[in-house]
């Protein structure tokens, strides 16, 4: 690969011109960079649109482009997820070297030591309203002497108001907007794994919203079987049967809680977790058609660079785009491993409310054996049936929804599979689920090295 003496930083650049430089629908810029950010290859769309010539970006620092318009808190953000080993996306503003500037949607990934990134020219709704909170931001961040810290939590923070519950959900969305958008502009046809992926997002998040619904219900009952053990207490000195009753609801209702946060907190929220690798997915499949795209470009490029390195890079990015399709199908399983392990839990927590049915049904019995008991017990009785009758409904409506996250995921991995490949018999279902509750394993997965990254 060429090496040049490396460009000092942009600093020295003139002011904002105010002009953009003009980018079309149809190019990619791209950039290969080694761990600390300096650039290893670039294409010659990167080259136009920076104003430098092939020779002055090898060996040069990214930050070369980097424009004083964008906030602190993006790049924070940014390589957060990438020193993780995982793909970052996001809007940046970026000059070039006589001042005017361009904007993109870049789409970075780590492979072989470094850092791969694909730029299109973004238009979509989400890309004008970011671009008018990044200057909202970055006015912040100097009148407030921010950290990159503060700041990332102030835009983490914005985002969550306008809708996106995180920062791979922003992530996701962007790109694939940006793709469809991208796509309508040059009469291609979206691609359809990226389009149905789209489309389990939106029964991911009513999941989401359905296991927040549930905690909450749970959180509401949590109260009622003491309230029945203090009404016992005054009911039946000695203790009697309404005291042993509201002893076993309150045992049955601490282990069916226990269960509860076990698949819904932290590392075990299967939902969460789902989300994640959905997510991932719909991330790395728009990554890849660009990865292949760009590989084409590379090949029959209009200038630089010169033969054997075209032959190289297009070998390197080639690779690339292949293996972010494999690590789609990692994801894909993780996620049919997720949904089949939540329709379980689900199917498991409501066997477990049927048993408290059961105690509260004798506890309902046992109140009517006489008028003073039935008074005393019946304003609780009757909340504790609202309230387990919800959770019930709740449960129901959380495992449909898995099935149908379980059963689009399956349809995405068979319009993945190369025509004539066959499918291995699935193994017997988990102990106590329905048979939809059958899924494929992923297979390993090797932790991301940790990598030492310069900011931009």
């Amino acid at each position: 690969m060429m090496q040049a003496t490396p460009t000092p930083s942009h600093a020295g650049a003139p002011k904002d011109t105010g002009q953009e430089v003009p980018f079309e629908m149809g190019e990619l810029v791209y950039s290969r960079t080694d761990e600390r950010g300096v650039i290893l290859a670039a294409n010659d769309v990167f080259e136009r649109l920076g104003g430098f010539a092939y020779s002055e970006m090898i060996g040069a620092p990214h930050k070369i482009v980097r424009h004083p318009d964008m906030p602190k808190a993006f790049f924070h953000i940014f390589w957060q997820y990438l020193k993780a080993g995982e793909p970052a996306v996001g809007y940046v503003k970026n000059r070039s070297k006589d001042g005017r500037h361009y904007w993109v949607l870049a789409a970075a990934i780590p492979y072989d030591g470094g850092y791969f990134s694909v730029r299109m020219r973004p238009s979509s709704a989400i890309f004008h309203t970011i671009r008018a909170e990044y200057a909202r931001l970055r006015r912040r961040e100097e009148t407030e002497k921010l950290s990159a810290e503060a700041s990332a939590e102030i835009l983490l923070s914005r985002l969550k108001e306008l809708g996106y519950h995180s920062y791979p959900e922003f992530m996701s969305q962007a790109l694939h907007q940006e793709s469809l958008a991208r796509d309508a502009a040059l009469g291609k046809p979206p691609d359809k794994v990226a389009t149905h992926l789209s489309g389990l997002v939106t029964a991911l998040n009513d999941a989401l919203k359905e296991q927040t619904r549930l905690v909450s219900l749970f959180d509401s009952l949590k109260l009622l079987p003491v309230n029945m053990r203090l009404i016992a207490a005054r009911l039946e000195p000695q203790g009697g049967p309404i005291s042993q009753i509201s002893m076993n609801y309150k045992t049955s209702f601490d282990n069916i809680s226990e269960k509860l946060s076990k698949f819904v907190t932290g590392e075990g929220n299967i939902c969460g977790q789902m989300d994640i690798a959905v997510r991932r997915s719909l991330i790395l499949s728009n990554c890849a058609r660009l990865h292949l795209e760009m590989a084409r470009h590379i090949r029959k490029p209009d200038r630089t660079p010169p033969e054997v390195e075209r032959s190289e890079e297009y070998q390197i990015v080639e690779t690339l785009g292949q293996s972010s399709h494999a690590r789609v199908q990692i994801s894909l399983n993780e996620a049919l491993r997720l949904a089949a392990a939540l329709i379980a839990s689900a199917f498991e927590i409501r066997r477990l409310v049927l048993g408290l049915d059961t105690i509260r049904i004798l506890g309902r019995v046992e109140s009517r054996r006489d008028h003073m008991s039935e008074v005393a017990c019946s304003a609780t009785l009757d909340q504790i049936d609202a309230v387990q009758a919800e959770i019930s409904e709740s449960l129901q409506s959380l495992s449909n929804l898995a099935v149908a996250i379980q059963t689009g995921l399956s349809l995405i991995n068979v319009s993945r599979r190369p025509e004539g490949e066959t499918t291995a018999q699935p193994g017997p279902p988990t102990a106590g689920a329905p048979r939809a509750a059958r899924a494929a394993s992923p297979p390993p997965q090797a932790a991301p090295p940790t990598r030492r990254v310069a900011a931009e």
